[in-house]
């Protein structure tokens, strides 16, 4: 009988936790798809649950708030693709390939994905509308990302600390010039212009040039 009721609530607990899943990733779906349509400054909570067909308090249950809903934005359309460039870059067998694997994955990004690099940017830029909460969260964002890509860079260079700080910076730039510039006028000549002259900083900072190890 004990074990009947432990497998009983065993299942509830799962469907709870479905359930829970579930909504959360609908909300943040609404928040992506308004962030894109309205701006930051379109996007409310009321519009969110509306389109969400959630209540606020399932968007305050999962987020805490405004501003940790628009963290886990960020982690979605920013993190989250940084996360499979990194992981299709390290199935390349040499340092150039690894170095194209990654600079193919920036252009599909920014080509097909643009808000993923420039969602931070966007929501900083509406001024008024962003709070010292949001603003921290946006930072906490930057920097988890920052440091993902910079212990990236300093293994794959070998332990080059001040070296993989410049390339990550480098990269993070030029991948939100790309992603701007497509916006304004998609142009793949004018983002490839750009992405060749990422590659070729890659070459000159890491020392890489003519090296296929």
């Amino acid at each position: 009988m004990q074990a009947a009721r432990a497998r009983a609530a065993g299942a509830r607990r799962a469907r709870s936790n479905a359930r829970g899943q579930a909504s959360r990733e609908q909300i943040l779906r609404a928040a992506v798809e308004l962030l894109q349509e309205r701006g930051y400054s379109g996007l409310s909570i009321a519009a969110i649950c509306e389109r969400a067909d959630i209540a606020p308090t399932s968007l305050y249950w999962h987020f805490g708030s405004k501003a940790g809903l628009m963290e886990a934005v960020i982690a979605r359309t920013s993190s989250g693709y940084a996360e499979r460039i990194r992981a299709s870059a390290a199935r390349g067998r040499t340092r150039l390939e690894r170095l194209d694997l990654l600079i193919a994955g920036i252009r599909e990004l920014v080509t097909t994905q643009p808000l993923g690099s420039l969602t931070g940017v966007a929501v900083v830029g509406e001024g008024r509308h962003v709070t010292p909460e949001l603003r921290q969260a946006l930072q906490r964002a930057r920097e988890r990302e920052f440091a993902a890509i910079t212990t990236d860079l300093e293994a794959e260079l070998g332990g080059s600390p001040r070296a993989a700080e410049t390339l990550a910076i480098v990269a993070l730039a030029c991948t939100n010039y790309a992603a701007l510039s497509h916006r304004m006028q998609p142009d793949d000549v004018e983002v490839d212009r750009i992405l060749a002259g990422l590659r070729d900083a890659f070459l000159r900072i890491a020392g890489a040039e003519g090296d296929a190890g």
